[in-house]
C-alpha cells in the first residue's frame, strides 16, 4: 500500500475520517470526521481565526446555506460556474475535460474502453427549492463569500463606512462535483473558512505591508518559472500586482506554517488567464505537494469591484 493508502486507511481506524454512510455502501464525495478529526478541524479552524478574527481585526458572520438563485445569478454562478466534462457514449464513464490525457482529447477518444467522448458543460451548483407550494428556485452555496457579500451595506455601517475592512466566514459549500475522489480533497459538501477584505479599488496599498514585506515565498507567475524571493522584491517587479495582494499572500503563507505545513511543499501559483473566475482580474493559488501531486488548498484573488 502507498503512503495515501496508509492514511487513509489510518484515519479510519483512528477516528480521523471515513467515508459517509458506509453502512450503506457509501455516497462519492461525503466523509465524516471522526471523534479526533472533528478535534483536529476545530483545531485548525480556531488557528484560522487566531490570524484573522484576532489578528486582523476581522469581523466574523454566519449566513444560510440555502442561496436564492436572485442571487447566484448576480454574482454570475448561474451563468459561469461550469465545468466541461467528456462522456464516453460507450461505457457512460464522465470526468472533467482537464483530467483526460491530452492524446485523448485530441482523439475525443475514451481512456476507459476506447468509445467517442462527447462534451458538455454542467454547473456545478446543488438546486433546491425554497416553499412547498410556491417554489423559489435556490442553490446550496458553493462558497461562504456570497453570503458576506450581499451584507456589505449593514457591514460597512456597521465599520462606521471606512475602508479597507475585512470580514470572514467558516462554514459549509457545496460544489457537485463530477468525479470526487482522493478522500477528503474533493468532496461535494466541505468545510471552508473564507476572508472577504474590502477595499478602495483605486487604492490597494496595505498598511501593514513592511510586517511581511521580507517574507520569501515561493511564486509561480503565469507563464513562468519558479522563483523563490522576497515579497517586497516580488511586489516592486510587479509580478504581484499590489501590496494588498501580497500581504495577504503572505499571511496564508504564515498561516499554513503554523499548521505544520512543510515549507519546502509550499508554492503560490498564479492562474493563466483562461482559468481565471469570472470575478477576479488576478488570482494566485496555494498549493501543497503531497503523494498526489500539488493540491490546490487556498485561492487568494483581487475581485476589484465585481461584486
Amino acid at each position: 500500500m502507498d503512503k495515501y493508502g496508509d492514511i487513509i486507511s489510518l484515519s479510519k481506524r483512528r477516528g480521523i475520517f471515513y467515508p459517509s454512510y458506509d453502512i450503506y455502501g457509501g455516497e462519492a464525495g461525503f466523509y465524516d470526521y471522526g471523534p479526533v478529526g472533528t478535534l483536529l478541524k476545530n483545531n485548525i479552524e480556531n488557528k484560522w481565526r487566531e490570524f484573522y478574527v484576532l489578528g486582523e481585526k476581522f469581523l466574523e458572520i454566519s449566513t444560510p446555506v440555502i442561496t436564492p438563485y436572485r442571487v447566484l445569478k448576480a454574482s454570475g454562478h448561474v451563468d459561469k460556474f461550469l465545468d466541461e466534462i467528456l462522456t464516453c457514449r460507450k461505457c457512460g464513464m464522465a470526468v472533467k475535460a482537464e483530467e483526460v490525457p491530452e492524446e485523448n482529447r485530441v482523439r475525443m477518444e475514451c481512456p476507459e474502453c476506447g468509445g467517442e467522448l462527447e462534451g458538455s458543460r454542467v454547473n456545478l451548483m446543488f438546486e433546491t427549492d425554497i416553499g412547498p407550494r410556491k417554489r423559489e428556485k435556490a442553490f446550496l452555496r458553493p462558497e461562504t463569500a456570497q453570503g458576506i457579500f450581499v451584507n456589505f451595506p449593514s457591514l460597512y455601517q456597521f465599520s462606521r463606512k471606512k475602508l479597507p475592512f475585512g470580514v470572514v466566514q467558516v462554514g459549509k459549500g457545496f460544489r457537485n462535483e463530477v468525479s470526487p475522489r482522493q478522500g477528503i480533497i474533493r468532496l461535494r459538501e466541505f468545510s471552508m473558512a473564507e476572508a472577504e477584505v474590502f477595499f478602495d479599488p483605486e487604492n490597494k496599498d496595505h498598511e501593514r505591508f513592511d510586517e511581511v514585506k521580507d517574507d520569501i515565498m515561493t511564486i509561480i507567475p503565469a507563464g513562468m518559472d519558479e522563483i523563490k524571493d522576497t515579497v517586497a522584491d516580488i511586489v516592486e517587479k510587479g509580478i504581484i500586482s499590489n501590496s494588498a495582494l501580497a500581504y495577504y499572500m503572505a499571511l496564508t503563507r504564515r498561516f499554513l506554517l503554523s499548521v505544520g505545513i512543510d515549507e519546502e511543499k509550499l508554492r503560490f501559483r498564479q492562474h493563466l488567464q483562461d482559468e481565471m473566475a469570472h470575478y477576479a482580474s488576478d488570482c494566485w493559488d496555494a498549493e501543497i505537494l503531497t503523494s498526489l501531486g500539488w493540491i490546490e488548498c487556498v485561492g487568494i484573488a483581487d475581485r476589484t469591484a465585481y461584486d
